[in-house]
């Protein structure tokens, strides 16, 4: 039986991905197939590519310290030409090499199609709204019509194209596509982890969950929660179709909030650990 493993988004909980993959395998549980999207495509792919759940966490709290280039010329470009001709011209505040660079350094630019285990990462062409999907195993997929797979990019390339929040970070251009954040209509991709081959699936769902969310103030706590709020229904069919949904409680974390990645890789290892005998049944 091939157990997938679907990793939504959600910003810096997406922390709790790595909690989850931790628990796992101590357990001696270690999925066969693998999805995610958003920051859960930064998980996902590093570990299709071969890191340790371990390894993931050193990196995750790297990351948490820097590789954000905000784009500040680009920002007060921007300012000018809408005070003096009414138009903005910026498509990001991040600009993204910098992340993009980091992971091609840590996969060695291998191409997705190379993953260790069968792989799925997806972002969104803005421009025709098609769902992209940066996969190892093609074949499988030809299903929809407006879905569009790749197999010949890099990983570094797939999770810059799955990362770009809206407003947030630069589109990635891709093969003239206009690439943004693949939570926008594949949040949690049960679908396409099964068509890769997982029988079993279980799922991590870190978005929106129907409770009131206080704190949302500034301009990236606003975009993030905007779009969580968008994808909550669209979200709903996945997870009522994932054999188990794992949901990390994660108390009062704002998206700037880096310094907690260490109290949100253990939110997703303490609920992971909490169901452990449902997920010993359902794999046996």
């Amino acid at each position: 039986m091939a157990l997938g493993l679907v990793l939504s988004g959600g910003g810096i909980k997406a922390g709790a991905h790595i909690g989850v993959l931790k628990a796992l395998h101590e357990n001696g549980i270690k999925p066969d197939v693998v999805s995610g999207t958003s920051a859960g495509a930064i998980v996902a792919g590093l570990y299709a590519y071969g890191y340790t759940p371990e390894e993931i966490g050193l990196i995750g709290n790297r990351l948490a310290k820097r590789y954000y280039d905000v784009d500040y010329p680009g920002i007060l470009s921007s300012i000018f030409s809408f005070m003096c001709q009414g138009t903005l011209t910026i498509d990001g505040l991040i600009k993204g090499n910098i992340i993009e660079s980091y992971m091609h350094r840590l996969t060695k630019g291998t191409k997705i199609r190379d993953a260790k285990i069968p792989v799925a990462i997806t972002a969104v062409d803005i421009n025709n709204t098609n769902i992209v999907v940066f996969t190892s195993c093609m074949e499988r997929l030809l299903w929809r019509d407006d879905f569009l797979f790749v197999t010949d990019s890099s990983f570094a390339e797939a999770i810059r194209a799955s990362i770009a929040i809206p407003g947030v970070f630069k589109p990635k251009i891709y093969r003239n596509m206009r690439l943004v954040d693949g939570g926008i209509r594949a949040n949690l991709p049960v679908e396409i982890v099964r068509r890769i081959g997982a029988e079993k699936v279980i799922a991590v769902n870190l978005s929106y969950s129907g409770y009131p969310v206080p704190g949302v103030s500034d301009i990236l706590e606003i975009s993030l929660q905007a779009i969580e709020l968008m994808v909550f229904q669209i979200t709903r069919p996945s997870i009522e179709s994932a054999n188990i949904i794992i949901s990390p409680v994660i108390h009062e974390v704002k998206q700037r909030e880096m310094g907690k990645i260490d109290y949100i890789i253990d939110c997703g290892y303490r609920a992971t650990k909490s169901i452990m005998p449902k997920i010993k049944k359902l794999i046996n």
